[in-house]
Order: structure tokens, then C-alpha cells, then sequence
């Protein structure tokens, strides 16, 4: 066994060593000393990372080789230092001492570009962020600025975490604060107070509006982190590290190789790729770029030069600047060198990229690698028709994708499914004579429908949208944003199920909406109906575009018909917190909010707004241009998708019908932003705006709209539809009522990011009033001013944002409203007069007056979510009641109910209670079981209180072949119920709870009562087997301490993982505290690739316990035999006071299977499986194994399963599973 482990421990460090010297990939065979580019170089980027360490005189003496090429090159280039810029902890104050020495390193950098003609550009590496994370930071870009006299010398600017610069016309640059990801803001307090960006999602979301917006150019992205590496920081070592892990300190052979193997799988730092927050960056970003061909990524972090392919992943390391680190060529393609050198990164004018790698051999510089990174394809032009006839028959679907059954119809409904197969007569459109001739920009990002941005030669811009949508395309955005799955859904029944729920929404109602808008002033966009047939003017979209419906849109923006800016929502929501003259037109919200309700639309998130910014007395004001009415006259038939539809995610999706069924839930999506939006509207206003609308679109404005719709489909569904509307009409203020009251229930208000005055008065009748003023230097100048009943309201949130602000809280009345005051970054005064139902938030690091705070509940904490203004952060509380079933062989089959209740409010992490109540009742037996656990989390980062409670009639609990570790098996001869045991049981467990990441800890108290049944024929029955009060009702109570860290590349796939568990337990009869014992466990396991292309994957898995003392009883006691110890073995097949068992798997894949219901991957294991018990007075030397194997599934990386047959000295046992991991 041990020569077992030797080998493998071999094969994880041979197929994890890295290099020093130059490696290639096995494709490389030789490179080209010459450069392959033909057109013209537009620009050059001489790529250097992690030279913080220039100060050494040999780095710096080095770097002269680079200096003497950049001295010879052109303004059209850039340097480009790629973070970890100062070691080894950035920038410090200027009274440090160690102030000249990071001087020294910046200085030597900045000195390369002396004689250089282009532009000098630092991004931020981790080592930057190490000396008081922003403010050092700060101090770093402020030193770069002076010395290059260039504001846009360090970037991203601010602390913030991306900018984007467009060299030329062809090229742009994205540069990527990476460490920003990664860093914990909690420790970084005033973190993003001069970005845009507030929250990791809306970075992510930026990235990817940046790769849409800059299609049409090549794209380089510097980051410090790479993507990918094969470096140390990827799990790849030299075998000097294998020996000297440990800085080249103490050599410690074989321990070395462990440590390693640690560090590759358990991810302990986030600067390792395997830690769970750089993977889920990586992942993220790599997910977004995957599809493009345009894209190549740069970045430092690992002490060498690399290249490598992964997919459409093209990744240059170049952070040998001043240290060194080996590294491997592990891609057929990929190239590698651990030794000091730097990158060159040449763009074409025709989009063609090309990367040389460099020594700094101070004797003798060469060239050691060169590859064409990007290249452009070249296109065979077709020849199109140029001339179209004026009409063509089409359809949105082929008949073939909407004929179903009538069993399908049943449980899944018919929805407009018809309308996507018949054919409709509509004009062909060619976009050379449109509007005198339009040019296609860019393809659109959206996540369900396929657009492209058309451009006039007025710089006026349209859109077409395809009619048909992409399945792919939701699945890839919403439900996979860590791998890229386009490729493997594509054509799958996923992806076809997809489509046929698309049909739920009617294809054609878009064309009837606008006619209503024009008759409530409600701006919109306007689209039009046409094929468009594949043109020569679409040129290369031909591939993804033409030959089907389409809906030609205006697209709002700033023209010379409309001076008026148009913005989005996000940038509208920073300007109103900037200053008190950005003012939201909240009528104007009203209006388009109550015709999305009249509509059915609810899908009205945040993306599917534009703004106008008007004018008016030097304020700005922001009225609202509704956009993509895709989802209003929906229809959500059938049965089983009338269910599935009640669930909390998917509630909001209501059918079009006579009556909103939900009106709190239709809004979901769009609440934060109606309160957000209508902070100083009363209910007033929300009537008088549903009374205009009933009184300004008529039963003839409705019927003239609908003509609009092809005539075709003008038939009885149609009018159906008229006739709803009508309905819902009558009932438009009954819904504006209800929902106004329902925002009220929780109303979050916000100052300026400018000095602001909030006085919360309490009133008489429980009404408190708040009153928001500016503080300028001419006085108090009033902004707004409401008054809340506390019939309505039940928690108020306000956030005064930025600069220094004065809370006042006054009024001697009691009530029941709950305020809360978030002051913000900088020094706030409070004056607190009446504490009652009154919490106040500020920072724990910054200076804050509380000059009278009375008896208030203060809460100074760094924790970036309390104290950040989100408008997206308030919630529904929700319900899911789910059915439950199960089967044993004692009790049969079980059914009943689990319902979850989630509770919402101020403190989410990432909810604020949660509630779960499971209630079973088992038919074998006539017997039940009740199940409670809530879930209470804390202000403090992971921290969170558990509850759980369980009482239960006699059940099935464990099997029982007596004490020992070579008991004999009793159920081939009596049956496998002979050795079941069943049990009464009541247990209550609060707990303390921490978990993030990869780590979990708890402590818990335990009370329990148990009961044995003694039930005839059955082992634990027979006399003299157990002590006879094993059968009398048992009360323990005790403690448990347990901690966990488990780490995997994929929970339902690993093939890269660490697992580490221990857990104390002390435990004491109650009646008779004599008889206590105590118990400790701990677990080690590993899970490692071996080979390069991670099909073949290396799992193994090592436990012991022991047992303390001796006040236990059989069932307190270790046992072996299950899923996951002995898997040839029944559930507690041996019985011992001490216990030790281990498994160990090799795993391969196989193949993938893409036309199913999801895609998969499938493969075959072999597993061994070793251990014993041992109890006191037996003699046994005697180790139980078992063997054998199966094979598994896994869905997209997603879900796994896995079925196997394992063999032992009790005979064979077949074990099916879902689950990937140990």
C-alpha cells in the first residue's frame, strides 16, 4: 500500500513540475525568428510585470536590454508594467523608512522610458494593495503621476477596478484592476467612494459592455492576475521546490512535495488560481471572452514568461521583471521560461496580434519565443441577391418546432405557440436604401435576443432584433456565468425547450404597445415589422444575421431632433446621490410603470430603461423611455408550468389574465427601482396618474392599436386580449392603491453625496416625518419632506452618502416605524433626542460626532454591504413549499412537505432568516417525522446563528451486527431487516455558525432524547446483544466543536481539490452524567489530475476517530461500511470505540455526449477502500477492503452521478450517487 502512495505521489509531482529553462508545447516544434505580420504595425506593447524588486543592482543592470529597445521605438507604443510595481508592500507613507527603498524601485522602473517616444502606463498588482490597501495605492499612483507627468500613467484611477482607452481606431485597451476582485473591502473602507462601479456584479457586467462595445477592434486586457497559469501560482513547481518549498530554507524531501500538493489544491491563498475567489475571477472573465476572436489577455503575478492557448483564451504572462519563478509548457501550443525576461506584443492594422518573448541575458539577448496570438480570417465573399421582391411569407419558427402533443399542450400549455409557425406576409427590408443607406455597427449583447446596431450616414443609430431568440444565449448568461457553454447547448433539448417557452410570449404585441404609449405620453421606441434577407451591406454579420423576422427600433438617443442626452439607469442612479439638482420626473415613472402593470410587462429591470435628461431651471430631469416589451401579454399555461411558475424566482412571471394575480410579485424586478424613483410620491399621485390613463386610452384607442398587428393573427386571440385589457383597466387604481402601500412598507431614502441634514421627527399617531436638506453656505435649503404612518410603514433606511451630514432625530411621540441611519464615509454628527426604534451605522475606522446619541443602538462596522448604498439590495421575503419523498426498507415509502420561509431585511448574508420546516410521515409504519432548522446570520461577515429541532415516532435509524471488527454478517441468513434498528428521537441544537469560502466552522450545544425499539426478530433484540437499558428513553446533552475546509476546482466534477475536517464532540447522559465520553475525528483528502489534459483524475480520502471514555451506547459509537468509507460494506457494518478507514479512486473521462437533455460528459472509476475498528479486550489484526467501480455522468460541470458496483468479503454491493467530490 505504501509503494502505492510513493507511486502516486510521484505521478502528482511529475505532472505538476515546472521548469527554468525555455519549454515548448509539443505543437511548438520551431518558431519564427522573423516577424509574420505583412500589413502595418499600429501599435507595440513591451509587456513587464512584477519588477518591484528593481532596486537589486542586477535586475535593474538587466533591464538595460529593454531601455536600448525602447529608445528605438515609435510613439505608436506602450509600456506597460504589469503590477507588484513595489515589493514588498507597495507604497509607503513619506515618513516610513523604508519610503526611499520603494522610491528607489518606482524610480528604476520609470527610468526605462527616458528616452521612450510612446506612453508609460502601471497597473495595480496584490503587492501594490499591501500597505493600507487604497490609501497605498494612492500614494503609488500619485508618485507615478508626478515623476511621468501623466495623469493617465496609472490606471485604473482611484482604487477603481477598470478602464478602458481606445489607442486608435482599431485597437482599444482594457485595463483591469484584478487584486480589486480579490481584496477584502471590509478591510478597505472608503473602497470605490470615487468609482462608478459599487459592487463586483456591476464590474463583471462593465467587462462585458466593454468586449460588446469594441467588437470590431482587437482588444488587449492587462490585468495582474492571468487567466490561466502554469506557474507556481497555477500548481506548478520546480522539483527544487518539491524539495526546498519553503524559500530555499530547510530541505524537506517528500514533506516538501505535500506542502505543494496542499497549495495546489486547497487554493489557502486567493493569489493561487485554485483558491475559490481568483478561480470564480477567473472563470468569470474567461467565460465573457470566450466566443471572440479579438481578444488577447496580458498580465504579470507569475515570476516567468508564458504563453498559452486555452479555447479562445490567449494568455501572455510577462512578470519576470525582477524575480524568477519556473513554469511548464502544458498546451500543445503553449511556451514557457523562468528566468527574467519580458514580453513584446505587436497589432496590425488588419487585426493581426503577435507576441515575442525576450531574455534579459545581460551578455547575450535572444529571442525565445514568437507566435501569432490573434489572426484574422480571411472571409469568402458570397455573392446576395441585390434585388428583393417587396413581400416574402415567413415565419418566426419552422412548423417543425411548434408541432406537440396533446399530452405536452397539457402539461406544458399551448402559449401563442401557433403564431411562431404561421406564416405572415411582411416586407423585405435592404438596408442599403434605409434612411439613405445604413452600415451595421456592432452586434448586440443581450442575453436572450439577437440584435445588431445599424448606423446612418447622420450618425443616427437603429437596431434590428431578431424575432426568434437564443436559448444559448439565456443558459450561457444566466444559469452558467462561470464556463462557457454555448457551444455545448447549442441544438440540445435545453436549448429547444428553451425556444418553445419563448412562445409564451406573443410575437407580434410589440406593434400594437407603441400607439398606446403615444396616447399616454409615454415615450418608447417604435418598431417596425420586416425580413430582412442576408445582403451584401451586412457584409461579415451575414453569419449570424439574415434570412428571418426582424423588428427595426429606433434607438433613443441624443440628436439633432432631440438635443437631449439619453442615459441609462445605473448612471441615473449615481447622479441623483451626486447632487441634489439630478431630479427623477416621478409622474412620468408613475405613468410607465402603471402602463407595464396594465400590459402584463414584468420584466422591467434595470436594463430595460432608458433616460431623457431635460433641462429645466438649472435642474436635470430624468424622464423614463421604456424599452423591450417582450414579455407584456405573456401567457403561462399547462400544468406543470402553472406550478413551476409559483415558485419565489419565477412568481413575478405572471400570465396575461382579467386580473394581476399578485401585485406585490408582478413588480418583483422593478421594486428597487420604484423606490428608488418615487421617494416623494404619495398615493395621490398614484391615483391621479391611473386616472389619466383610464380616462386617455379608450376601448377604440386599444382596438385602433391592435390593428397594427399582422393581419394574419388579428383573430379571437386578439380580441381576447382587448377585452382583458379593458378589464384590468377599470382595475388600474385598485393596483396603483395596493402597490403604493406595498412600497411603503419599507422606504429607503438617501442625501447627496454633498453635505446634507436629516431630521427625523416624531409625530403624534405614530407618524414620524423625515426632512432631507442641503447644507450650502447661504443656509439650509429644504430638498424633500414626507410624512410616514407607521399603519404603513414599517422600516425606514436612510443613507446621507458622502461628505460630512448631521442626523437630528426629535419628536417625543413613541413609534412603531423603525428607522435606520447610514452616515456614510466621512465625519457625521448625530443629535439623537429619541432613541426609540432608531439604529444608526457608520464606520468603525472614521471619526464621527455623536454629540447626543441618548440611548440610540450604534453600530460602528467597516462591513462594506451595511454601510454602501445599493438600491438593488431590498428584497421580497419569500415562501416555497415543496413536496418530499423517500423510502427505507423499515419504513418504506415516506412523503410530505418542505417549506422554506426567507426572511429579508436590513443584514443579508445573503438573507436575513431563514426558515425550513420538513414534515414527513412514513407509510411502512403509520410513524412521522418533524424537522426544524432556522438560519439567523450576523452583521459580521460569515457569522450566523443556526437552530435545529427534530422530533420523530419510531423509525429506522441505523443497522447493528454487534460490536467488533469481525463480527460475522447476519443477513444471509436472516434477511437485511434482522440488523435494522429503529428508534424514537427528539433533538433541539443551537449553534454558531461561520463559513466563507472554503472554510466552515461551528459550534454547537446538543439536547437529545432517544429511545430504541426493542422490535421482534431483530438483532439488537436478542438478549445479552446490548445492555438492557439501551431500550429505556435516553436524554444526552453535550458540545460540538467542528471545522471544515474543502476546496474544489468543481463540486460536481473535481479534478483539482483539498478536503481537511475535524470535529470534537462531548457528550453526557443526562440521568446519569457518570457515563460521558468524549469523541474526536479528522479527515485528509486530495483530488490531483495526472495527466496533462485532466482526464485522469487521482481522489484519495483518509479518517480516524476515537472515542474518549466509556459512557457511550452502541449508537455513539464509530462505525464503518457505507457510501463513503467501506463501500463493499452495508451502512455500519463494524462497531469499535476507534476507527480508521481510506479510499482511493482514479477517475477518467471518457467523452462527451451533446445531443441530450443536457450536455454531458460521461467516464468510468475504480475505487479501494481499507479500514477497521478497534475495540478494548479484542484481538484483531485484521484490515476490511473493498474494490470495484463504475462509471459516471456529469451535466455541464454541474450535476454528477455516478453508479458502481464494490466488492467485499460480505459479497458485492451496488452504490449509486450524485456528487463528485470525496
Amino acid at each position: 500500500m505504501k509503494n502505492i502512495y510513493y507511486f502516486f505521489l510521484i505521478s502528482l509531482t511529475t505532472i505538476s513540475c515546472s521548469v527554468q529553462q525555455a519549454d515548448y508545447g509539443k505543437n511548438v516544434k520551431n518558431f519564427e525568428k522573423i516577424s509574420t505580420i505583412k500589413d502595418s504595425i499600429i501599435h507595440t506593447f513591451y509587456l513587464v510585470g512584477d519588477a518591484g524588486n528593481l532596486d537589486q543592482d542586477e535586475a535593474y543592470h538587466n533591464m538595460n536590454i529593454l531601455k536600448d529597445s525602447l529608445s528605438k521605438a515609435s510613439e505608436n507604443s506602450t509600456l506597460m508594467f504589469l503590477g507588484d510595481n513595489i515589493y514588498p508592500v507597495g507604497m509607503p507613507k513619506k515618513d516610513d523608512k523604508n519610503r526611499a527603498f520603494a522610491e528607489k524601485k518606482m524610480d528604476n522602473q520609470i527610468s526605462l522610458s527616458n528616452q521612450f517616444k510612446g506612453k508609460t502606463i502601471f497597473i495595480p498588482g496584490n503587492h501594490d494593495w499591501y500597505n493600507n490597501g487604497i490609501k497605498g495605492l494612492k500614494r503609488e499612483e500619485d508618485y507615478v503621476i508626478e515623476k511621468l507627468g501623466d495623469k493617465s500613467a496609472f490606471a485604473p484611477r482611484n482604487g477603481c477596478p477598470i478602464e478602458t482607452r481606445k489607442i486608435n481606431k482599431k485597437l482599444t485597451l482594457i485595463l483591469v484592476d484584478t487584486e480589486w476582485v480579490l481584496a477584502n473591502w471590509d478591510k478597505n473602507p472608503g473602497i470605490n467612494e470615487k468609482c462608478d462601479i459599487k459592487t463586483r456584479e456591476d464590474f463583471y457586467s462593465e467587462f462585458e459592455d466593454q468586449l460588446n462595445k469594441n467588437q470590431n477592434r482587437t482588444i488587449v486586457v492587462a490585468t495582474h492576475h492571468p487567466l490561466v497559469t502554469n506557474g507556481s501560482h497555477g500548481g506548478y513547481y520546480s522539483w527544487k521546490k518539491q524539495v526546498f518549498p519553503l524559500e530555499n530554507k530547510i530541505p524537506l524531501p517528500i514533506l516538501g512535495s505535500i506542502i505543494n500538493l496542499t497549495r495546489a489544491t486547497g487554493g489557502i491563498t486567493h493569489q493561487d488560481i485554485s483558491n475559490q475567489n481568483y478561480k470564480n475571477l477567473s472563470d468569470r472573465l474567461k467565460t465573457l471572452i470566450s466566443g471572440r476572436k479579438n481578444v488577447v489577455v496580458v498580465s504579470g503575478h507569475d515570476h516567468n514568461l508564458q504563453y498559452i492557448e486555452q479555447g479562445d483564451i490567449r494568455q501572455i504572462v510577462s512578470g519576470a521583471g525582477s524575480k524568477t519563478e519556473s513554469a511548464k509548457a502544458v498546451g500543445a501550443n503553449d511556451f514557457s521560461f523562468g528566468k527574467n525576461g519580458y514580453a513584446e506584443l505587436k497589432i496590425s492594422k488588419s487585426g493581426n496580434a503577435e507576441v515575442s518573448f525576450y531574455n534579459l541575458n545581460p551578455k547575450k539577448s535572444e529571442l525565445l519565443f514568437r507566435k501569432t496570438v490573434l489572426g484574422t480570417e480571411e472571409k469568402t465573399s458570397k455573392d446576395y441577391p441585390k434585388n428583393f421582391s417587396e413581400y416574402t411569407k415567413a415565419s418566426v419558427y419552422d412548423s417543425s418546432m411548434t408541432k406537440k402533443s396533446k399530452l405536452y399542450e397539457f402539461l406544458w400549455g399551448k402559449h401563442y405557440r401557433d403564431y411562431y409557425s404561421k406564416k405572415i406576409d411582411v416586407k423585405n427590408l435592404a438596408l442599403d436604401t434605409l434612411f439613405g443607406g445604413v452600415k451595421p455597427d456592432r452586434a448586440g449583447g443581450g442575453h436572450q435576443t439577437k440584435s445588431l446596431r445599424l448606423e446612418t450616414k447622420t450618425g443616427n443609430e437603429y437596431v434590428i432584433r431578431a424575432l426568434k431568440k437564443s436559448g444559448v444565449r439565456f443558459l450561457q448568461a444566466v444559469a452558467f456565468k462561470n464556463q462557457y457553454v454555448v457551444d455545448d447547448f447549442d441544438g440540445s433539448y435545453a436549448d429547444k425547450f428553451l425556444l418553445d417557452f419563448y412562445t409564451t410570449s406573443h410575437p407580434y404585441t410589440p406593434l400594437a404597445i407603441g400607439e398606446m404609449s403615444d396616447k399616454l405620453g409615454i415615450r418608447h421606441t417604435t418598431p417596425e415589422l420586416f425580413y430582412i434577407p442576408k445582403q451584401k451591406t451586412l457584409k461579415n454579420f451575414n453569419e449570424t444575421f439574415g434570412d428571418e423576422l426582424y423588428y427595426l427600433e429606433d434607438r433613443p438617443m441624443k440628436t439633432e431632433e432631440n438635443p437631449n442626452k439619453v442615459i441609462g439607469t445605473d448612471e441615473v442612479i449615481l447622479n441623483l446621490a451626486k447632487d441634489e439638482k439630478y431630479k427623477m420626473d416621478e409622474k412620468a415613472w408613475i405613468k410607465a410603470r402603471l402602463f407595464d402593470m396594465l400590459i402584463g410587462d414584468w420584466d422591467r429591470h434595470h436594463d430595460q430603461w432608458k433616460f431623457e435628461a431635460k433641462k429645466e431651471n438649472g435642474d436635470v430631469i430624468y424622464s423614463p423611455i421604456p424599452k423591450d416589451r417582450d414579455q407584456a401579454f405573456s401567457k403561462y399555461d399547462g400544468l406543470i408550468l402553472s406550478l413551476v411558475m409559483r415558485i419565489p424566482d419565477l412568481r413575478h412571471m405572471q400570465g396575461f389574465d382579467n386580473k394581476i394575480r399578485d401585485i406585490k410579485w408582478f413588480n418583483r424586478e422593478p421594486y428597487p427601482l420604484d423606490l428608488a424613483f418615487t421617494k416623494n410620491s404619495s398615493e395621490k399621485d398614484w391615483l391621479e396618474v391611473a386616472d389619466f390613463i383610464q380616462n386617455n386610452l379608450t376601448e377604440n384607442d386599444i382596438r385602433k392599436a391592435f390593428e397594427n398587428l399582422p393581419k394574419e393573427t388579428q383573430d379571437k386571440v386578439s380580441e381576447d386580449l382587448i377585452q382583458k385589457l379593458l378589464i384590468r383597466k377599470g382595475d388600474l387604481k385598485k393596483y396603483a392603491s395596493d402597490y403604493f402601500r406595498f412600497l411603503e412598507r419599507k422606504v429607503m431614502l438617501t442625501g447627496t453625496d454633498k453635505k446634507d441634514k436629516i431630521i427625523v421627527t416624531r409625530l403624534p399617531n405614530n407618524e414620524t416625518e423625515i426632512k432631507i436638506y442641503r447644507l450650502k453656505k447661504s443656509g439650509e435649503e429644504l430638498e424633500s419632506s414626507k410624512i410616514y404612518s407607521g399603519k404603513e410603514t414599517k422600516e425606514i433606511w436612510i443613507y446621507a452618502l458622502s461628505d460630512d451630514d448631521e442626523f437630528v432625530v426629535e419628536g417625543k411621540p413613541k413609534s412603531s416605524i423603525k428607522v435606520r441611519l447610514l452616515g456614510g464615509l466621512d465625519e457625521d454628527k448625530y443629535t439623537v433626542s429619541n432613541a426609540k426604534n432608531l439604529r444608526i451605522y457608520d464606520y468603525k475606522s472614521k471619526k464621527n460626532n455623536f454629540e447626543n446619541k441618548g440611548k440610540a443602538n450604534v453600530t460602528l462596522t467597516d462591513d462594506y454591504d451595511i454601510n454602501q448604498y445599493n438600491y438593488k439590495k431590498p428584497k421580497y421575503n419569500s415562501t416555497l413549499v415543496m413536496p418530499n419523498l423517500g423510502f427505507n426498507p423499515d419504513d418504506a415509502l415516506s412523503f410530505g412537505v418542505v417549506g422554506t420561509y426567507i426572511v429579508n431585511n436590513f443584514v443579508q448574508n445573503p438573507f436575513s432568516q431563514k426558515h425550513q420546516l420538513k414534515a414527513n410521515y412514513f407509510t411502512g409504519t403509520k410513524g412521522y417525522e418533524l424537522a426544524y432548522q432556522g438560519i439567523f446570520p450576523q452583521l459580521t461577515g460569515g457569522w450566523f446563528y443556526g437552530l435545529d429541532a427534530r422530533i420523530t415516532s419510531s423509525h429506522y435509524i441505523r443497522n447493528f451486527y454487534g460490536i467488533g471488527n469481525e463480527t460475522v454478517n447476519l443477513n444471509e441468513e436472516f434477511g437485511n431487516r434482522f440488523t435494522n434498528v429503529r428508534a424514537k428521537e427528539l433533538g433541539v441544537s443551537p449553534s454558531i455558525n461561520w463559513e466563507k469560502n472554503a472554510v466552515m466552522f461551528l459550534a454547537k450545544l446538543n439536547y437529545e432524547t432517544l429511545k430504541v425499539d426493542r422490535t421482534d426478530n431483530r438483532y439488537v433484540s436478542i438478549p445479552g446483544i446490548v445492555n438492557a437499558d439501551v431500550f429505556d428513553t435516553k436524554q444526552f446533552g453535550g458540545a460540538e466543536l467542528k471545522f471544515v475546509f474543502e476546496n474544489y476546482d468543481s463540486k460536481a466534477n473535481p479534478k483539482l481539490g483539498m478536503k481537511f475536517d475535524v470535529r470534537a464532540v462531548y457528550n453526557m447522559n443526562l440521568e446519569n452524567t457518570d457515563r460521558n465520553y468524549t469523541s474526536l475525528e479528522t479527515g485528509l483528502g486530495f483530488l490531483h489530475y495526472l495527466t496533462t489534459n485532466k482526464r485522469l483524475v487521482w481522489s484519495s480520502y483518509a479518517k480516524a476517530k476515537w472515542l474518549l471514555g466509556e459512557g457511550y451506547e452502541f449508537y455513539q459509537m464509530a462505525t464503518l461500511g457505507g457510501n463513503n468509507d467501506l463501500r463493499g460494506f452495508r451502512f455500519n457494518r463494524f462497531y469499535g470505540k476507534n476507527s480508521f478507514f481510506q479510499t482511493t479512486d482514479l477517475k477518467y473521462e471518457v467523452g462527451k455526449i451533446k445531443n441530450s437533455i443536457l450536455p454531458l460528459s460521461y467516464g468510468f472509476f475504480g475505487g479501494f477502500d481499507l479500514g477497521r475498528v478497534w475495540n478494548p479486550n479484542e484481538s484483531s489484526n485484521k484490515w476490511h477492503n473493498s474494490y470495484g467501480g463504475g462509471f459516471w455522468l456529469n451535466a455541464v460541470d454541474a450535476i454528477s452521478l455516478n453508479a458502481s458496483y464494490f466488492n467485499s468479503s460480505d459479497g458485492g454491493r451496488l452504490v449509486i450517487g450524485i456528487g463528485g467530490t470525496f
